[in-house]
C-alpha cells in the first residue's frame, strides 16, 4: 500500500509536540544536484535546508557549481573536474581537508579510518553486523557525515544518504533518484533492475555489503519518497510498500524558463533557418533508447532539409550510435555534442531547441525531462499511462511515442505546426510548475515535520 500524496499551496514550519525553534533540515548525496536544486527551494518558503556533500563522490555533476556554471568539459573530464572557484552558499557543507582520511597510500588511508573507530561506535557496529568488514570500512570512511547529520533534526537521504543518515540515529526520509532502490538494494540477491543483461556495476563484494546495507537504511526510514511510480514495485518488493510515498523531482521553475538564444539557434543551424531537436539524453539503446529516435528521426526529415538532431555525444552506445546514424545516412542533420554541458549551458540548448526528446524505452521521465518542459519545449518521451494513472490530476502534457514510426509520426506534426509546438510546451510548463515546483519543495517540508513528530512520540512513549 503506496501512500499517497497531496500538494499543499503552502506548509507550516511548526513542528507540533516536537520542536518549538525551526526545524533543522539536512539534504545528502547530490546525483544530478537534485539535493542542490531542493535545499533552494525549500529555503525559498522560508524552511532552512543545508545541502550536506558526499566526500566520496568527485563526479561534476554532483558539484553544486556544475548546477550554475556555464560551460562544458570533455567526457573524461568529469572526475576531480577543473571546475573554476566559485563561491557556494553557506548552506553547503563539505568535509573540512583536515578531516580527510582517505587520502596517500594504502597504509596511510586504513590508519586514518582507524582512527576512526572509536567515535564512529556504534555505527560501524551495526554495519559490521549488517554487511561484515566491508560494511565498517564503508562507515569509518564517511564517519563525518554520520557525525554531520546526527546534529540535524531531520535528514532527506538519495543514494546511500538513508544507510548514513540511519546510522546517525535521525529522522530521515528516502527520496530515491533511480538505481538507489531499482538496483542497489538488489545487488546480493540477483534480480536488480536491468539484471537479465546488465553485469554488476562493480566488485560484487563490495556491492553485496552496499545491498545489505541499503536494506537497512530504508528499514529505518520514515518515509519513502518515489519520483517515479515504476519504484513502487521495488518498494512493495523490500517490504516497505506501507511507508512509500508518490513524490517527484523538484524542479527550480525560476531558472528553467522560457527564453531565447538566437546565437545558440545561429551556431546549430549553420547560419540557416530551421527546425532543432534537442537529445539531452546520453546515447544508450537499453535505458534511453537512443536507436529509436535515430531511426524515427530519420524518416520524419526525408525532404526536410532544414531538420538537426543535437544529442549528448556521450554514453554506453556512443559507438553504436555513430554506425547506425552512418547506416542512415543522416550524418549532416545530426550534432554529436563532444562534451558534457553544466546545467546552465544545458539550459541553454533547451531554450535553443525547438523539440525536446529524452528516452523511449522505460516509461518514466526524469529530471531532464522536467527542466526541458518547464522551459516550455514539447517533449517526446516514452511514460506508461497505467504507470501514471491517477497520479496526478492530469497526464503530463507530451508526445507519447515510443516505437521508431510513433516518433517519426510527431516530429512531422510538430515541425509542420508551429502553433501545436507552442501550446504543447506551454501546457508542459504549467504542469511542472504545478507538479514539481513550489508545491512539491512544501510537501518535503510537511513530510520531514511529520518524521520528526513521529520519532518524539515514539521517544514519549519508550520513557512513560
Amino acid at each position: 500500500m503506496v501512500r499517497q500524496m497531496s500538494l499543499p499551496a503552502s506548509a507550516s514550519h511548526a513542528v507540533p509536540g516536537s520542536l518549538e525553534r525551526p526545524l533543522r533540515i539536512a539534504i545528502f548525496d547530490n546525483l544530478a544536484n537534485s539535493a542542490y536544486i531542493q535545499a533552494k527551494a525549500m529555503r525559498r518558503l522560508g524552511q532552512g535546508a543545508d545541502l550536506v556533500l558526499d566526500p566520496l563522490d568527485d563526479y561534476a555533476m554532483s558539484d553544486p557549481r556544475w548546477e550554475d556554471l556555464d560551460l562544458e568539459l570533455p567526457n573524461d573530464k568529469l572526475f576531480a573536474p577543473p571546475l573554476p572557484p566559485a563561491d557556494l552558499p553557506d548552506w553547503v557543507r563539505s568535509e573540512p581537508p583536515a578531516g580527510n582520511h582517505r587520502k596517500g597510500g594504502r597504509i596511510e588511508r586504513n590508519l586514518g579510518l582507524l582512527r576512526q573507530a572509536p567515535s564512529s561506535w556504534p555505527a560501524w557496529s551495526l554495519a559490521t553486523r549488517r554487511a561484515g568488514w566491508r560494511g565498517a570500512r564503508m562507515v569509518l570512511e564517511r564517519a563525518w557525515v554520520v557525525r554531520t547529520l546526527a546534529t540535524y533534526d531531520c535528514v532527506i537521504a538519495y543514494g546511500m544518504g538513508p544507510v548514513w543518515a540511519a546510522l546517525a540515529g535521525v529522522p530521515f526520509l528516502a527520496e530515491t533518484w533511480g538505481g538507489d532502490i531499482t538496483m542497489l538494494p538488489f545487488y546480493d540477491t540477483g534480480d536488480w533492475e536491468g539484471h537479465d543483461l546488465l553485469p554488476l556495476p562493480g566488485q560484487p563484494s563490495e556491492l553485496f555489503a552496499q545491498a545489505r546495507l541499503q536494506r537497512l537504511g530504508y528499514e529505518r526510514a520514515s518515509r519513502i519518497l518515489l519520483t517515479d511510480p515504476r519504484f513502487i514495485a521495488y518498494g512493495e518488493r523490500l517490504g516497505q510498500g506501507d511507508k512509500c510515498v508518490p513524490f517527484g523531482f523538484v524542479i527550480d521553475t525560476e531558472k528553467y524558463a522560457p527564453g531565447a538564444e538566437p546565437e545558440l539557434r545561429t551556431e546549430l543551424l549553420a547560419g540557416r533557418d530551421g527546425l532543432i531537436v534537442f537529445v539531452p539524453s546520453r546515447q544508450d539503446w537499453y535505458w534511453k533508447g537512443s536507436d529509436r529516435l535515430l531511426r524515427g528521426f530519420a524518416a520524419a526529415c526525408e525532404g526536410r532539409p532544414d531538420a538537426v538532431l543535437v544529442c549528448a555525444g556521450w554514453g554506453a552506445d556512443l559507438d553504436r550510435s555513430e554506425a547506425l546514424i552512418a547506416e542512415l545516412d543522416i550524418a549532416d542533420r545530426v550534432r554529436l555534442l563532444p562534451h558534457a554541458m553544466s546545467k546552465g549551458r544545458l539550459r541553454r540548448y533547451y531554450r535553443a531547441a525547438d523539440i525536446v526528446a529524452d528516452q523511449f524505452t522505460i516509461g518514466s521521465y526524469g529530471g531532464s525531462s522536467l527542466e526541458a518542459m518547464s522551459c516550455a519545449r514539447p517533449l517526446l518521451i516514452s511514460l506508461d499511462p497505467d504507470r501514471f494513472a491517477g497520479r496526478f490530476a492530469t497526464f503530463p502534457p507530451v508526445a507519447n511515442v515510443s516505437k521508431p514510426e510513433q516518433i517519426a509520426a510527431a516530429l512531422r506534426r510538430l515541425f509542420d505546426d508551429r502553433d501545436a509546438r507552442a501550446r504543447l510546451g506551454e501546457q508542459a510548463r504549467e504542469w511542472v510548475i504545478e507538479n514539481h515546483g513550489p508545491t512539491l519543495a512544501a510537501r518535503a517540508i510537511e513530510l520531514c515535520q511529520e518524521a520528526v513528530s513521529e520519532a518524539a512520540a515514539r521517544r514519549h512513549a519508550k520513557t512513560r
